[in-house]
């Protein structure tokens, strides 16, 4: 490449990023909140998807095993998160709750809702 053409490179390349954004409609936040809201699932997809790890142990078939469609949402949500926030916990529970937001026991909780009673 010539020493000219070397020269002219940067200033073409920000000539391409000044058109690039001036034609853009969006600002980079809403660029990246609209990113965002394309990842996060609704509240009933992402309880739907979290429950399938659940349907492993809590499938009905044990009676040491709560069926998760008995409870009520708020005492779901009150039990789940007490596994979450139970320091000296060393249940399968307490450990799974720990890797769960809060938003996503929420999910759950509403997701198992009998009757589709959501809180």
């Amino acid at each position: 490449m010539s020493p000219g053409r070397a020269q002219a490179l940067p200033v073409l390349l920000a000539a391409a990023g000044l058109l690039v954004a001036a034609c853009g409609s969006q600002t980079a936040a809403q660029a990246a909140d609209e990113a965002d809201e394309a990842v996060v699932p609704s509240l009933q997809a992402s309880g739907h998807r979290l429950a399938l790890s659940c349907s492993g142990c809590h499938g009905g078939a044990s009676e040491a095993i709560p069926d998760l469609y008995t409870l009520e949402p708020g005492e779901m949500q009150s039990r789940l998160l007490a596994y979450k926030t139970d320091a000296d916990g060393t249940t399968v529970m307490h450990r799974l709750m720990r890797g769960y937001s809060d938003e996503e026991i929420a999910a759950l909780s509403a997701y198992f809702a009998p009757d589709g009673e959501e809180e």
